[in-house]
């Protein structure tokens, strides 16, 4: 199993357990610590835009008025953590 096969069944595991309510608070903490602390994610514009189903214009805007950190490379790539901690709350989705 190669790193992309491992991390995706790992991710639909953890997914499967959330939304059955399956996971334990320890799991969701322990869970949650590790991603936000450990795990460098990034992304594009039009990759938060695609997954928060907003305009670039919308997520350029929440970046260029919130966001202090600056992108990775000088071509547009943001940690997803910092992006998700400026999200506007309406962008987030119901269960």
């Amino acid at each position: 199993m190669d790193g992309k096969d491992l991390l995706t069944e790992i991710l639909d595991y953890y997914k499967y357990k959330i939304e059955n309510n399956l996971c334990t608070t320890e799991e969701i903490e322990s869970a949650s610590k590790v991603l936000a602390e450990n795990m460098e994610v990034y992304g594009t514009i039009d990759d938060f835009s695609k997954f928060y189903g907003k305009s670039k214009d919308a997520v350029n805007s929440v970046i260029k008025r919130s966001m202090l950190e600056k992108p990775k490379r000088n071509v547009v790539l943001y940690r997803f953590r910092a992006f998700q901690r400026i999200v506007p709350k309406n962008w987030r989705k119901k269960n």
